[in-house]
């Protein structure tokens, strides 16, 4: 503790949060009588270099108040889940109010859809694992209205990945939000049939885009980019789309880019007719088809977006150990941070034990530690989403 300084960062504590008197499960040390605090409640605590103030040298953090790498993340994950939680519950709120509004005739309010997406762009630029983590928490109860809001968190994602910049995110994030906002005037024993839908049905279902984006123009307040999301997100690029059969070269990256996001959150959600699918299924089967739906080459960009492994799937190791991916860097797709759930004898661990797959591996080519595959939760025997609500429950806030 001797190493520790003001301006340091402190992630995490030797003891409980509650048994301390900080209010922040994660601060800088903001003076003297913090430090002098901290130094008399703990013996050690962890340091997160990444969010330390410049000011202070690396040489004072010293071993024995810096965590390692995968704990780095950890905590990093955990604090910024926090926070999306929360705008997330706020998203979610608005999307309620709106569905419910519009079938009572009420105008929709497109200022605070953009406060919204403002914030879901803020979370998704600052840490993408952790605003996908945000998408497995679904409900097949409230498919509607999670469903926009996943769709918006995963083309924010999708397309800060293909390069476009914060304001332009917010335009896409705005149509992406509202995509399925026409169906709010979809009759509900259409939108919550469990069975397949007839012909005339469908036909109904099909109105959805148009009247979205007649309702949203109407206002006056939402980008022409976002009405043509709103519109055109059931168009595929050999013009086997709806409303209007548009041809690839007719569509914008961004609407496309929205589709993707709109199928994959569909496929992988369960529905009152139908459980959802494995992830890395979703995408074998939307890649076999993306040159008459969206394209090879921006498939294949979600698929690097979003991972072979996905945040929230459940994966099995070569030596047999089953495991929950909890965040993917960028430049390690295929060896993400993982929650080792049963070990390699098959066994339940008392305490599920983060790791470093690529720590692990180090290089090894034949190392056990690398990924099988993915393994479907009534496979393993394992809740996969239960055990995100439960990491989530350990920051102290209810999902």
């Amino acid at each position: 503790m001797e190493n520790l300084r003001v301006g340091m960062y402190v992630a995490e504590l030797d003891r409980a949060w509650t048994d301390t008197p900080f209010m922040f499960q994660g601060f800088t040390v903001d003076g003297p009588e913090t430090l002098a605090e901290l130094r008399r409640l703990c013996r050690h605590v962890y340091v997160d270099q990444t969010l330390t103030a410049t000011t202070v040298s690396e040489e004072l953090v010293g071993d024995t108040v810096t965590a390692t790498p995968v704990q780095t993340r950890q905590r990093r994950l955990r604090r910024h889940v926090r926070d999306g939680l929360t705008r997330r519950d706020a998203a979610h709120d608005y999307l309620g109010r709106v569905m419910t509004d519009i079938r009572l005739g009420r105008s929709v309010d497109a200022e605070e859809a953009r406060e919204q997406v403002t914030g879901l762009v803020s979370l998704v630029t600052r840490d993408a694992s952790a605003a996908l983590w945000l998408t497995q928490l679904k409900s097949r109860d409230e498919y509607t209205s999670l469903h926009c809001l996943n769709v918006c968190v995963l083309s924010i994602a999708f397309c800060r990945e293909l390069g476009y910049g914060q304001e332009d995110l917010k335009t896409i994030g705005l149509g992406a939000l509202l995509h399925d906002i026409g169906k709010a005037r979809t009759p509900l024993e259409i939108l919550n049939k469990p069975g397949k839908l007839s012909r005339d049905e469908f036909a109904i279902m099909q109105r959805h885009p148009e009247d979205g984006y007649r309702m949203m123009r109407a206002g006056g307040k939402v980008p022409a980019e976002a009405l043509d999301i709103i519109r055109h997100h059931h168009e595929r690029i050999s013009g086997h789309g709806y409303p209007q059969g548009r041809l690839g070269g007719e569509l914008a990256q961004p609407v496309l880019a929205v589709a993707i996001a709109d199928v994959y959150d569909a496929m992988t959600s369960d529905r009152v007719y139908r459980p959802g699918m494995a992830s890395d299924l979703a995408l074998r089967l939307m890649y076999r088809e993306a040159e008459q739906t969206f394209g090879v080459e921006l498939m294949e960009a979600f698929i690097r977006c979003v991972g072979i492994y996905p945040v929230g799937s459940l994966v099995e190791l070569r030596n047999g150990a089953v495991a929950l991916v909890v965040s993917v860097e960028p430049d390690r797709r295929l060896m993400p941070d993982v929650l080792l759930l049963r070990d390699a004898e098959g066994q339940d661990l008392a305490e599920p034990e983060r790791v470093d797959l690529a720590d692990r591996t180090d290089g090894m080519p034949d190392s056990p530690w690398h990924i099988r595959g993915v393994v479907r939760a009534e496979q393993a025997g394992v809740d996969n989403r239960a055990l995100l609500r439960q990491e989530i429950a350990r920051l102290g806030i209810a999902v």
